[in-house]
């Protein structure tokens, strides 16, 4: 298994996976937008230029593994406190193909995804886990964080 950075030639990748996440949860067809593509692509784009977004791809051969990307947390409050204090990554994807799994790419690819956001001076990381990946982000020391929600 060969493991690299992402570059915005790997974006339907990375756009692919982003979606299969979404399927794995049972999301139905029709909820998806009909530009749901473009406007993964748009977000790239943005985050690599606003947000340090870094994607990582697992690949065997030609066949892409797995993919994970993260970006610097838009913070939805203002940030009033100094970066070097509160400067949290955010981990938005992580994917690994059915045939993969189970075979550390996911591990490897989130150990890929901590040094860079660790590189870009962030002081901690947020993701929202799956049932299926809580195992590993406790195993890479992540805690489950108070959240509440309201659905209408």
């Amino acid at each position: 298994m060969q493991y690299r950075k992402a570059t915005p030639e790997d974006d339907d990748v990375v756009v692919r996976h982003y979606l299969l996440i979404w399927e794995s949860y049972g999301t139905p067809a029709d909820h998806f937008r009909a530009d749901a593509e473009a406007v993964t692509r748009q977000f790239l784009e943005e985050g690599r230029r606003d947000r340090a977004l870094a994607s990582f791809i697992a690949f065997d051969g030609e066949i892409a593994a797995g993919s994970g990307s993260c970006q610097l947390h838009q913070m939805p409050y203002p940030a009033a406190l100094k970066s070097e204090h509160l400067l949290q990554g955010y981990v938005w994807s992580l994917f690994v193909e059915p045939a993969y799994r189970r075979q550390g790419v996911s591990k490897k690819l989130m150990c890929m995804i901590l040094d860079y956001l660790r590189d870009v001076g962030c002081t901690g990381i947020v993701l929202h886990s799956s049932e299926a990946g809580e195992a590993l982000y406790r195993c890479l020391g992540f805690e489950i964080a108070r959240e509440m929600r309201l659905k209408f």
